[in-house]
Order: C-alpha cells, then structure tokens, then sequence
C-alpha cells in the first residue's frame, strides 16, 4: 500500500531476505522486478538480489541477479537462466543521482523496472524528483546467447549466511559473500512471475 515510510540502509550493513520456500525455488519464464530508491553515492549499489554461487560457469562468482547501480551511475540488470548463460542490459552513464549520508534531500527518488519476457531484457526507470515518467533505458535480445533456456535461475550453493535462490533487498552476493549494499532509502519492492507493460507497473 502507497504509504510515507521505506527502509532506510546505512551504518550497520543491515539488508533484507526472503525465507520463502515457494520463493527460492521460483525459476520463471518470464518475470518483473519493480523497486523505488533514493541511493547514497558511490559504488555498486544492488537494489535486490538472488543469491546463487556457480550458476554461471564461465564466472561462478556472480549470483543469480543484480538490479543494480554501477559506479559510474548507470542502472543495470543483469541475471543468470537456468541453461547457465549470463544477461544484462544496462543503461548509459549518469542516469543515478545519489546523495552523500545523511543528505537525502539532495538525492532524487527513483522507480527502476526490469523486464524479461523469455526473449527480450528490458529496463525501465523513472525519475521521480526530476518529474519524468517511465523511460526505457536498456534492453537486449536474449536470443543472441543461444541460450536453450532463459528463465531465470533458482541458483546454486549455500553459505552460512545465504541459501541458493534466496531474494534480497538492499544487498548482493558475490563469490559467495555479501556485498555491494545499496546505501540509502529503497521502498516498494514487487516481484512478479510474468512480464508487465508500463501501464501495469507501480506508480
């Protein structure tokens, strides 16, 4: 429900996990990812993220997905499909103004949407301060990897602090370790087993 409280992520490393079964071992054909944020500067900055070691043979070290915000503040998505190759789309440079702690009000409100629908990888964002709408800023063909599956990847692996296929908001996994937080206010986190349109998103 539209209320005026989101989590705000800073100091102590905290994040947030789901300890669904029915949600770690989702494995959909088609899927998107809505998530609203006002970002801290500086780094990557993963917005959710689905914890896996091993999915991707060519690089184990990545988990199944990052939404996520690259230092040169660019947005990204990037997941791993059950066949075991790697998708991305992301965006150009700058798009992510972020805010040095505890200055919030000198960063922006942002919804960023991630769309596959099995063939196409889609990124939405809107700015919310800057009064835009929803923009399309990346996309990329999936079929060009030759993939013979492309949904996504319920993961691989375990640790004593991450299971396989686990969500998280406000943090990653990499090479089996948590990292990349992203610093700052995140609020409204959907996820949904099929691909939307614009006219179906949050706001």
């Amino acid at each position: 429900a539209d209320n005026q409280f989101s989590v705000q992520n800073t100091g102590v490393y905290p994040a947030m996990f789901t300890g669904s079964e029915a949600m770690r071992i989702l494995t959909p054909s088609a899927f998107t990812i809505e998530v609203s944020f006002k970002p801290e500067s500086g780094g990557y900055r993963t917005l959710v993220g689905r914890d896996s070691y091993g999915a991707i043979a060519e690089n184990p070290a990545l988990a199944a997905l990052y939404p996520q915000i690259t230092p040169s503040n660019a947005i990204v998505i990037g997941f791993a499909d059950v066949a075991g190759k790697w998708h991305s789309a992301q965006s150009a440079d700058g798009l992510i103004q972020g805010f040095a702690f505890p200055n919030a009000q000198q960063g922006h409100w942002y919804h960023a949407v991630a769309v596959s629908d099995g063939t196409l990888l889609s990124l939405y964002l809107a700015d919310v301060d800057a009064g835009r709408g929803y923009e399309l800023v990346a996309q990329a063909d999936m079929t060009a990897s030759g993939s013979t599956n492309t949904a996504l990847t319920a993961g691989l692996g375990s640790g004593s602090d991450w299971q396989a296929g686990n969500w998280s908001v406000g943090r990653g996994l990499h090479n089996g370790g948590h990292t990349d937080r992203a610093y700052g206010l995140i609020d409204e986190v959907r996820i949904s087993q099929k691909a939307l349109v614009p006219a179906q998103f949050l706001y």
